[in-house]
């Protein structure tokens, strides 16, 4: 019985060779130019305020387009830390009680965005709190 490396010509192992050679050198370009299209992430920060300048802690900041697990929740001084690979971010900021903002970060410096409070947002709390009750309960019968 004759083995594999006997039953192929010294030419042929010279073209397969070689075209493994050039299929090698095809694809390195092709790595580069991916890893140079990939934009390196960079850290965006910021702070949360109210209208009146206060600072807003607890609110929640997101980069639109950017994977749901990459936000951030402002600390006591309303500021928040993200990265993000986008060119031109978009942050969505949202907090209890507040109605939600977008807003463009800038080239340079820090992002500030104010959130406006909801109109009588206390009294709408307390009723859909009440409603849920008694639906839980049957009729608002207390037990």
């Amino acid at each position: 019985m004759r083995s594999f490396s006997k039953s192929i010509s010294r030419p042929a192992y010279l073209v397969f060779f070689f075209l493994l050679l050039l299929s090698s050198f095809s694809t390195v370009p092709a790595l580069a130019q991916a890893s140079q299209t990939a934009r390196a992430p960079y850290t965006l920060t910021g702070k949360v305020t109210t209208i009146a300048g206060a600072p807003l802690a607890g609110a929640t900041v997101m980069v639109r387009g950017d994977q749901r697990d990459n936000t951030a929740i402002t600390n006591k001084e309303g500021m928040f830390l993200l990265t993000t690979r986008q060119p031109q971010p978009v942050l969505i900021v949202n907090c209890a009680g507040y109605e939600e903002n977008q807003a463009d970060v800038p080239q340079a410096g820090e992002a500030v965005v104010s959130l406006a409070p909801i109109d009588k947002y206390k009294k709408q709390l307390r009723k859909q709190g009440k409603k849920a009750y008694k639906d839980w309960n049957g009729k608002g019968k207390r037990n």
